[in-house]
């Protein structure tokens, strides 16, 4: 696999990030130089929930058109790809299938690159489960039962002598206390993997709401089984593995990150050695991005949103004149 860049002091990393808008003239031209590769996080970037994000559209295109490769990056496997990529190209943004990638679709790849043979537990939604299915993978779900509360009931829903080779987790709307004693028993097996997806611990439906995500039940496997967990969701150093690889992207400081969380986004990319943009435009107010004294979730840059690189470019356009 290729070697992802162990550095925390990235491109242009300061304890302060900065407002791409306000750079000089050559600075924006060298920032401009300085990637070839977009990943790009959705949910509080192109889009909030219900409601397009004004701009965002024209801020991709005029990337695309200054010869940039995009790729989204969400760790919404809840969604079904096609129904994002409809959105997506609803919304003027030109994109095919081979440039989004999700949790289950990424261990998917994982899965295929290392020739995974074996029945697979998996704690997750309907739609990650039917893309392992699509793959050809064999599943084994459940206990999607209500108990009566005592040990001996519980025992006999969870204990089993089935030959599970990895277990899998993300979000799952039913997650139960036998699930994970379930997952659990099967990774005390020295030959179980144990494959994340989605670990935030947090999700933002609106601006002023957030639920709890999958993060803390993830926690909880790698805990007990003493595992080490392979991520292939943000911040997941197993994700950028695999999207390197299929990019053919050689280093990994020539890919700028766009995202609007500090854990996921910023993390990912200051783990990976990416270049890192937040965007003021989902869960981060310009105050709490300020107000962070942890360097490896500040940015360095930030925008008010994906629009402002229409803006950007043509300023670099016409000090290139």
């Amino acid at each position: 696999m290729l070697k992802i860049l162990k550095t925390y002091l990235q491109f242009n990393k300061t304890m302060t990030p900065r407002n791409i808008l306000t750079l000089s003239s050559e600075e924006k031209r060298k920032f401009l130089d300085s990637f070839d590769h977009v990943f790009s996080d959705i949910d509080g970037v192109v889009w909030n929930m219900s409601h397009i994000i004004e701009g965002s559209a024209e801020g991709f295109n005029a990337l695309q058109q200054a010869g940039k490769q995009l790729t989204f990056i969400t760790n919404n496997s809840v969604r079904p790809e096609e129904q994002c990529i409809q959105k997506l190209i609803k919304n003027n943004i030109d994109i095919k299938a081979e440039n989004i990638m999700h949790p289950a679709k990424s261990i998917v790849e994982y899965l295929n690159n290392i020739k995974f043979k074996g029945l697979i537990y998996i704690i997750a939604s309907e739609e990650f489960k039917n893309v392992l299915k699509r793959a050809g993978y064999e599943l084994l779900e459940g206990p999607n039962v209500i108990v009566k509360e005592s040990f001996t009931e519980a025992m006999s829903h969870v204990v089993d002598s089935q030959p599970v080779k990895a277990v899998v987790i993300d979000f799952d709307f039913n997650l139960s206390f036998l699930k994970l004693m379930k997952a659990n028993l099967y990774l005390r097996q020295s030959d179980c993997l144990l494959i994340g997806g989605a670990t935030d611990f947090l999700l933002p439906v609106t601006k002023d709401l957030s639920v709890m995500g999958p993060g803390p039940f993830v926690k909880i496997l790698e805990q007990t089984s003493r595992k080490e967990m392979l991520t292939f969701g943000k911040p997941g150093k197993a994700l950028a593995e695999v999207l390197m690889q299929r990019s053919h992207i050689p280093t990994s400081d020539r890919v700028l990150m766009i995202g609007d969380m500090l854990e996921q986004d910023i993390r990912f990319a200051t783990s990976c050695g990416f270049q890192s943009l937040l965007v003021l435009s989902g869960g981060t107010s310009y105050e709490e991005l300020m107000s962070q004294k942890d360097e490896n979730i500040i940015p360095n840059y930030y925008a008010q949103s994906v629009a402002d690189f229409v803006e950007f470019i043509k300023d670099v356009n016409k000090s290139n004149v």
